[in-house]
């Protein structure tokens, strides 16, 4: 059954001598498979499906961040103690159950937005205007962009691409092979309607970009190349053939000449550098002054994770106070401070050197302090507005950055033995204010992720990718052949009528 999304007054006119008014039939009546028949009407389902990107507070603390960065060795949940918000001390220490909020809450955010992609993709008007072609690209590319999260995040998942009738509603998970080949379909069919960056007005920066379809496509190529997916899935082609291709998205992307690395990286986080000449995605987010909804985050338009980031209990009119979970790890700080590594350190994490030179006083200690908050996350004052701080921080979400592309390329270089891994490397060593490398390996460029990387949500899945996280989150409590995805929630299995199985070892 088709959802009525749009209705109009029927006005009835009526004449005391007849009753044809009776017959007469509904105007203004719009239905899904009516609507999207015009520029403006495309563009509205559009925008409906690049805002689920923005929500990280439902009514269950999830935050797609925070699954994807509690789990490694950035980070440390601490907020106040083991007891504030048990669902994240249970990710940071590998201790999830099928029954978390947040990971309830991650799973439907992704299909809500799968659901409002398909909903342009399957009924807009690719005829329209000429507009309308770039407007459905831009669904596809955010359609692959949630299934890529539901497969690192899940693994098999549902693969839904139209709308279900009610009789359809207990769907199976699907192979990941499955899932990985719709996003390539997608993206493949999306790049050569998407805008190039430089097209685009100041206002149009959130929109996804020509480089950002071949990024996330290359991605999509790395990780089927890499050792824990080729092991676990049954790909149609080889490692090497899929390094070549993930390459061969990454060189478009550089050859393009739109994209350089900032030159300074502490600016890369700053209000002031979003959209800036290394972003190629960003999820918008803006000072809109609505009030906080506790049982439905989704009504607001801030960044709430930068107020679950910054020093508990702090007063200073620099930094507000936040509520202190995701503080940096000591241990990325000793690998900063082991390769010299000062730019990035300090353009990631700031301590209490900092805290005091701000006079800043009060902050708690609470169990796992480390004594470093997430620069990247920074709750600085001038971000919020006076009612309801806490929702309204307006930092946006680098997604893809040109480094990333520059690292990526570099190792599907390296692990395909074509093209020079070794000056994209240096490039970005270069601007962290390094020495450049004589030659690289593989250790190179996973070091290089890390620092560069850290705190972005990018590691726990690098380490998964690349076979290493038993070894390296092994004393964390990660378990090999079960932490390398995360359990399905138990309230979807529920609702499945058992179509739904639960991951191994859940």
């Amino acid at each position: 059954m088709k959802k009525i999304i749009l209705l109009s007054l029927l006005i009835v006119v009526a004449n005391s001598c007849k009753e044809d008014w009776l017959k007469l039939d509904p105007i203004g009546e719009k239905f899904e498979t009516n609507y999207y028949q015009t520029e403006e009407e495309i563009f509205s389902g559009l925008v409906s499906a690049y805002s689920i990107l923005q929500p990280k507070y439902y009514s269950g603390w999830s935050s797609y961040y925070f699954l994807a960065n509690f789990p490694s060795d950035d980070s440390k949940v601490v907020g106040g103690g083991p007891g504030d918000r048990p669902e994240y001390h249970e990710i940071g220490e590998f201790r999830t159950v099928p029954t978390n909020p947040a990971v309830l809450q991650l799973w439907r955010r992704d299909f809500y937005g799968v659901y409002r992609a398909n909903v342009v993709v399957e009924n807009a008007d690719p005829e329209a205007s000429p507009k309308s072609k770039e407007y459905i690209a831009e669904a596809k590319f955010l359609r692959a962009y949630f299934y890529f999260e539901l497969l690192r995040f899940f693994g098999d998942v549902p693969l839904i691409t139209g709308t279900l009738n009610p009789d359809e509603y207990n769907q199976p998970r699907d192979p990941a092979e499955e899932v990985f080949a719709q996003i390539e379909k997608d993206l493949k069919e999306a790049i050569p309607d998407l805008p190039v960056k430089t097209e685009l007005g100041s206002g149009e920066l959130y929109r996804a970009t020509k480089a950002a379809g071949q990024s996330l496509l290359g991605k999509a190529y790395l990780y089927m190349a890499s050792p824990y997916y080729q092991e676990t899935y049954d790909f149609p082609k080889s490692a090497n053939e899929y390094y070549e291709l993930a390459a061969g998205q990454f060189e478009q992307v550089i050859g393009s000449g739109i994209y350089e690395l900032e030159d300074n990286y502490d600016d890369i986080w700053r209000y002031s550098h979003e959209h800036g000449s290394g972003s190629i995605f960003e999820i918008e987010y803006a000072n809109i002054n609505r009030g906080g909804d506790w049982g439905n985050g989704r009504v607001n338009g801030g960044n709430i994770d930068v107020q679950m980031s910054g020093p508990r209990g702090i007063s200073t009119d620099t930094l507000l106070a936040g509520w202190g979970f995701d503080m940096v790890s000591q241990d990325l700080i000793a690998a900063y401070e082991a390769e010299g590594d000062s730019a990035r350190k300090y353009g990631t994490a700031y301590g209490e050197d900092f805290l005091n030179k701000i006079g800043a006083s009060g902050w708690e200690k609470n169990e796992g302090y480390t004594g470093w908050f997430s620069k990247k996350r920074a709750s600085w004052a001038h971000l919020t507005s006076e009612s309801s701080p806490e929702w309204n921080y307006e930092t946006n979400e680098r997604m893809i950055r040109y480094a990333d592309v520059l690292l990526m390329c570099a190792e599907a270089y390296l692990q395909s033995g074509t093209g020079d891994p070794l000056s994209l490397v240096n490039q970005v060593r270069e601007r962290a204010l390094l020495d450049p490398l004589s030659s690289v390996e593989m250790k190179d460029i996973k070091l290089e992720r890390r620092l560069e990387l850290a705190m972005e949500g990018h590691r726990f899945f690098d380490l998964v990718r690349w076979g290493d996280a038993a070894s390296e989150l092994g004393e964390l409590g990660f378990e090999e052949n079960k932490h390398e995805v995360f359990p399905i929630p138990q309230s979807e299995i529920d609702n499945s009528n058992g179509k739904l199985e639960q991951n191994p070892n859940y």
